[in-house]
């Protein structure tokens, strides 16, 4: 059987150009993000769904602005894989990262998540300030967004030598 040496509590995340265009990324869409949740909270009438039953039909109602509580749930998350992308050891693969080149892959899917989970909150801004027939729909789409580029990134892993 064959001995593995790699052990990736050493391994360091340095900063690079590539974590430095994510996170300028990662910012730019959250102003943007948040720019369109405050402006949606603005224009949204005084009542607004806030919960959806299993058929997709509003069942509770609220003021807009308590949709920004969710939102910033939302951003916190993304905000906490953008910080995990510099703690490797932290990732959870379905299988035993064993090369430096899988690490590497592993960050470019916590940085990728990341991004992509800034979908998420406006989704949910969306579907309860910015439809005239609130549907569940959008928050699906960024759901499955990240479900597919997490698997499609996993085999991509996996694969890596």
């Amino acid at each position: 059987m064959e001995q593995n040496n790699f052990d990736i509590e050493k391994i360091k995340v340095h900063r690079t150009t590539e974590a430095t265009v994510f996170e300028i990324v990662f910012v730019l869409i959250a102003l943007i993000v948040w720019g369109l949740i405050i402006w949606m909270v603005h224009r949204a009438p005084d009542i607004v769904p806030t919960h959806f039953d299993a058929s997709g039909k509003p069942n509770a109602y609220g003021s807009p602005v308590g949709i920004t509580i969710p939102c910033a749930l939302l951003t916190i998350g993304a905000i906490v894989c953008m910080v995990c992308a510099y703690f490797p050891r932290h990732i959870n693969m379905p299988f035993e990262i064993k090369n430096i080149r899988q690490v590497e892959q592993a960050i470019r899917l916590i940085r990728v998540t990341g991004v992509t989970f800034l979908l998420t909150p406006l989704a949910v801004a969306y579907t309860m300030l910015g439809m005239s027939s609130p549907s569940v729909i959008p928050i699906l789409a960024a759901i499955g967004i990240i479900l597919v580029e997490t698997v499609l990134f996993s085999i991509i892993i996996y694969k890596s030598k």
